[in-house]
């Protein structure tokens, strides 16, 4: 297994440590990691804070309509989210 920081795909940009807002949820980014020549993404909701990880195919296919809403979650010295969804 083979942490990563970004993928990419298809014009597509990932990041760890960014939330994705969705209709009825915001999902936070955790790992992106390759697994068997497969990249997976592992994240969770800001709700729910259950760990789940499918594929970054499966997830852009899922999630394709809110990727526009990915942004990149700001820490302080204190190292606390202050993006407005964690606030």
């Amino acid at each position: 297994m083979k942490l990563i920081d970004t993928y990419e795909k298809d014009g597509i940009t990932i990041e760890v440590n960014s939330l994705l807002t969705i209709k009825d949820s915001v999902i936070d980014i955790k790992q992106i990691f390759i697994l068997n020549d497969v990249v997976y993404i592992s994240f969770d909701t800001v709700q729910d804070r259950i760990l789940m990880s499918e594929t970054a195919e499966i997830f852009i296919r899922k999630y394709r309509e809110y990727l526009n809403t990915l942004t990149k979650k700001v820490f302080t010295a204190q190292s606390s989210c202050k993006c407005q969804t964690c606030q």
